[in-house]
């Protein structure tokens, strides 16, 4: 192994100094590139520190400098139009919701009968369901569901709807949003019981049978002689008809189409009460029967149903 001696390793020094020296590295080019970037950086930081100064100054002198350009008249006018539409929601008053004074389900049918709908509050509505017959009342709503509602906290008014077929209940909260709908056979409402007077349920005492009503004779007459297709798409439970049979007083075919849906309805003597009963037909079915009908009996003068079509959209009251 070679040792050198102090002198030379002194010597060394210097050089080694002198290689690694700055001056040695530190060509012009470079020199201008690292002064380029020192005064990009000074230039940038002056800038910020000037621009916070201004702000500042600005955000101070705000109040006192005239209140003028293009963005403070839009903010102007944002602010106006705030104001009045403020000012105009303040001025509007909600309407309130005329409930129908009613106490019994005779009276209900009455203020149906006359004004087409009414509105109950939901303890009236709960009161008056507890009076239908539970076969009825579940058309309506089922109890599962009114239960659900009533716990729910949200249920506040029902309004009922008296429309051609059927009826349409509208279940809302206290802003007259919809929680739940249902659309029952308008025969729930002439099936209702009666407590002043034992009335008789009837077919033709209904708008929609009234002059389109015939004997339970002619009916069978005409339904026996279709084919069983067409049979069961008038009446989806014929085992209904073996039951009821000789009981049978009057049959009816609506005068509307519903959806391509016809209403078949029976009255039909229960001891000493008539009740109805309806089938949904198909629109076709119910137009063979009417055509048989009016072949076999020419003085029913039978006409097609009225073609119409369900809007299950719910309009808010006003």
């Amino acid at each position: 192994m070679e040792n050198f001696s102090p002198e030379e390793t002194n010597q060394e020094k210097p050089k080694l100094r002198e290689k690694f020296s700055l001056k040695k590295h530190l060509t012009p080019k470079r020199a201008l590139v690292i002064a380029i970037v020192a005064l990009f950086f000074i230039v940038e930081y002056s800038a910020d520190f000037i621009e916070i100064i201004i702000g500042n100054a600005l955000e101070i002198t705000n109040s006192f400098r005239p209140k003028s350009g293009t963005i403070w008249e839009l903010n102007l006018k944002d602010q106006k139009a705030s104001d009045q539409l403020q000012q105009i929601s303040q001025n509007v008053k909600e309407p309130k919701v005329e409930i129908t004074e009613v106490k019994d389900l005779f009276q209900l049918q009455q203020q149906l009968d006359k004004k087409k709908n009414v509105v109950l509050s939901a303890k009236k509505f709960k009161e008056l369901y507890s009076q239908i017959p539970p076969r009825y009342s579940f058309d309506i709503i089922s109890p599962f569901d009114l239960l659900r509602l009533s716990h729910s906290r949200k249920w506040a008014w029902t309004k009922i709807i008296k429309e051609e077929n059927n009826l349409a209940f509208y279940f809302l909260d206290g802003d007259k949003q919809l929680l739940m709908d249902t659309y029952p056979s308008l025969l729930v409402l002439y099936n209702f019981p009666h407590q002043q007077t034992e009335q008789t349920a009837s077919l033709d005492s209904m708008d929609f049978f009234a002059n389109r009503t015939f004997s339970a004779d002619q009916f069978f007459s005409a339904f026996d002689d279709l084919p069983n297709s067409v049979k069961l798409q008038l009446i989806n439970n014929p085992y209904q008809l073996i039951q009821w049979d000789e009981n049978i007083q009057k049959v009816g075919i609506s005068r509307y189409s519903i959806d391509h849906s016809v209403l078949l309805g029976f009255e039909v003597k229960q001891g000493i009460y008539t009740e109805i009963y309806t089938f949904e037909a198909s629109e076709l079915a119910a137009n063979y029967l009417i055509s048989h009908l009016n072949e076999l009996f020419p003085e029913l003068n039978l006409h097609f149903p009225e073609r119409q079509y369900r809007e299950n959209e719910y309009d808010e009251f006003k």
